[in-house]
């Protein structure tokens, strides 16, 4: 579009150039202000999850780290779990099992 000779190309060249100025400027938002943001609004987690063979991949000093950081937590299980917490793990799980299905064949991959 730069390229473009006369009064069109003179017109259309406001196009990239914005397009340009709108992407550098996003993306220094989602680098910086974003994760800023994030960090300052989050909650700490109250609950945990424990995962069945956590402990078959992790180092000592992992597992260490991790009862440290789960101190004065609680396990996270169906009793624990809001009514929105409870419709997000279910949607996420049959999400996880749906997209397994895709995943399976190459076809399905790549539509």
């Amino acid at each position: 579009m730069f390229s473009l000779p006369g009064v069109i190309g003179k017109f259309l060249a406001y196009i990239p150039i914005t397009i340009f100025t709108t992407l550098v400027a996003a993306l220094f938002i989602s680098l910086t202000i974003n994760s800023a943001l994030y960090y300052k609004f989050s909650k700490k987690g109250k609950t945990y999850e424990k995962r069945k063979d956590e402990n078959d991949y992790l180092t000592s000093e992992e597992i260490t780290l991790l009862s440290y950081e789960r101190e004065g937590k609680i396990e996270k299980n169906t009793e624990t779990l809001s009514r929105r917490e409870k419709f997000l793990d279910t949607l996420s799980q049959k999400y996880s099992v749906w997209l397994g299905k895709i995943m399976q064949d190459k076809k399905s991959r790549l539509i």
